[in-house]
């Protein structure tokens, strides 16, 4: 039997994908998953995902957001600017959308306002690509500050790669954004190889590794893990909680079990995720 509360052997330190949200934006968020036939593990709302963090050891969580619709990011970022008040552990992570007004006056009052950390967006919920014009703003604000960029750019879980979710909106961003610090989320799975290609050209070029290696689920493409051995120095630790499937420490414990990993640890669990917010 899976004890879903246990604590990862694994030493995370820093969780860099994590997601909170006000009440009632998680409610709607937990009723789409139902609606998709996912099982929500943990249907927790934010204290109680804190506590839970806590308890296993995990001293920073990265919490991200994201505007579904145009007009409701100003809402959200001022609500996690709040929350990341009053919780020393968390690192808030802004969002923005392209369809509304001024996205980079968004993201000015959110980092100098909110005081928030960093930018996340969801190019599949969002409707968006990140190398949309309209963006533009946002990204030179980003990368003038050096603040970190989050980006759910994958094409994973579908059979065909939708245009705004190629690799090749991310490379376009980085051509105009060259120093940009940008965390690719879930290793920008289906298209990880390109990905880790693309880092040998971008010095702040991060994956995160959430929702990619876990036990009793087959992957729904082969995948060799060893292929990111040689990369293990863009690598961060993310677990998606509290949206999970499966155990967060099964998922952990699923990283420890790789040698380079362990070799690699401090870093991979923790220090280079405070080292991009450093």
């Amino acid at each position: 039997m899976i004890d879903w509360q246990r604590r990862p052997e694994a030493p995370v330190r820093v969780d860099c994908h994590i997601h909170l949200f006000p009440d009632k934006l998680f409610a709607a968020i937990r009723q789409w998953f139902e609606r998709v036939g996912w099982e929500i593990r943990y249907p927790y709302r934010t204290q109680e995902v804190l506590a839970l963090l806590k308890g296993w050891g995990v001293e920073c969580a990265w919490a991200l957001t994201y505007a579904h619709r145009p007009g409701i990011a100003e809402g959200v970022n001022a609500w996690l600017g709040e929350l990341r008040r009053r919780e020393p552990m968390l690192r808030g992570f802004f969002s923005v959308h392209p369809e509304d007004d001024n996205p980079a006056a968004v993201a000015e009052r959110a980092l100098d306002l909110h005081g928030l950390d960093g930018l996340k967006l969801h190019a599949e919920v969002q409707q968006l690509a990140v190398d949309d014009a309209r963006l533009d703003g946002v990204f030179d604000l980003m990368e003038e500050r050096r603040k970190p960029c989050v980006l759910h750019t994958g094409d994973a879980p579908y059979p065909e790669t939708k245009p705004n979710l190629d690799v090749s909106c991310v490379r376009e961003r980085l051509r105009r954004n060259p120093e940009l610090v940008a965390v690719i989320a879930h290793l920008g799975a289906f298209q990880t190889e390109q990905y880790l290609e693309l880092t040998r050209d971008y010095p702040n070029l991060y994956l995160e590794v959430s929702f990619t290696n876990y036990p009793g689920v087959e992957p729904r493409k082969p995948f060799d893990y060893a292929i990111l051995e040689p990369f293990a120095d863009r690598l961060l630790f993310g677990s998606d909680f509290p949206n999970l499937t499966f155990s967060y420490a099964d998922q952990a414990d699923a990283w420890w079990a790789f040698e380079w990993v362990r070799r690699d640890a401090e870093a991979f669990f923790g220090g280079r995720a405070k080292g991009i917010l450093s």
